[in-house]
């Protein structure tokens, strides 16, 4: 291994990061889908064109004692990709997805990967656009999504810094699994978790799945390679499947 490698080794092995069920060696302390920070939030400018392909999510989990709210994207002809613990423990009946212009359309679960952490929606009769998804990862790019109260699509600019390999839990800690992630920053607190990383022409390179508690302006995605199996897998798929249970640190509590 080279100085320089060694270098890296010593300065990140200290600090041990928790996101999305997984353990990964990064400069910061982060749960998954950490709450946003308190204060003024940052007025972000309504998204693009992009903005019609990116749809809020929402649903009920009564056993794990909360809604369903994050954001999605459309990258088939009717199909949602977003974040696998979005969905943990979720009632199929309840799932909904609202677009951009307010219409509201029920969608179910036809794929869902813990160890991934992604999952896919079939929502018929969506006629939001797909948004292509690529492997590469560099470049300006815009987090488009929908932050907490947002009516509307934001579109927040962020500096992928660098992409780190996770060795990391499964979202139900039941195995070891690596996953390729992007570290990420922006001028304000990330926003949006389960929405796109756009760069310009309109292609996703990534999906957002944390952001960090002690310095909120940095977040992580899983790379666009990590959302291709499951989302090609599923570019028909139709028939629903489990949602299966919370994830250990959202169960509700047992009544005394």
């Amino acid at each position: 291994m080279s100085r320089e490698g060694w270098l890296m080794r010593l300065l990140w092995l200290p600090i041990l990061l928790v996101l999305a069920g997984c353990s990964i060696v990064v400069p910061w302390s982060l749960p998954t889908g950490s709450p946003a920070p308190t204060g003024e939030p940052a007025v972000l400018p309504k998204a693009g064109s992009e903005g019609r392909s990116v749809v809020r999510l929402s649903g009920q989990a009564p056993t794990c004692g909360r809604k369903v709210e994050e954001t999605g994207f459309v990258y088939a002809p009717q199909r949602v990709v977003t974040t696998a613990q979005a969905l943990a423990g979720a009632t199929p009946s309840s799932l909904a997805v609202t677009t951009d212009d307010g219409e509201v359309y029920p969608a179910r679960v036809v794929a869902f990967d813990p160890d991934v952490n992604a999952a896919v929606l079939y929502v018929p009769d969506l006629p939001a656009p797909p948004l292509p998804i690529a492997e590469e990862p560099t470049g300006p790019a815009q987090l488009i999504g929908y932050p907490k109260d947002a009516e509307h699509a934001v579109a927040q600019p962020i500096k992928i810094k660098r992409t780190v390999e996770a060795h990391s839990q499964d979202l139900y800690y039941t195995h070891q699994v690596t996953r390729t992630v992007l570290m990420l920053s922006a001028d304000s607190s990330v926003a949006a978790i389960g929405g796109p990383l756009v760069v310009p022409g309109g292609t996703v390179v990534g999906m957002v799945f944390a952001r960090a508690t002690q310095q909120p302006a940095d977040g992580f995605a899983l790379v666009a390679e990590e959302l291709l199996p499951i989302t090609k897998d599923a570019r028909a798929a139709t028939k629903r499947v489990s949602t299966r249970q919370c994830e250990p640190d959202r169960r509700k509590p047992a009544s005394a």
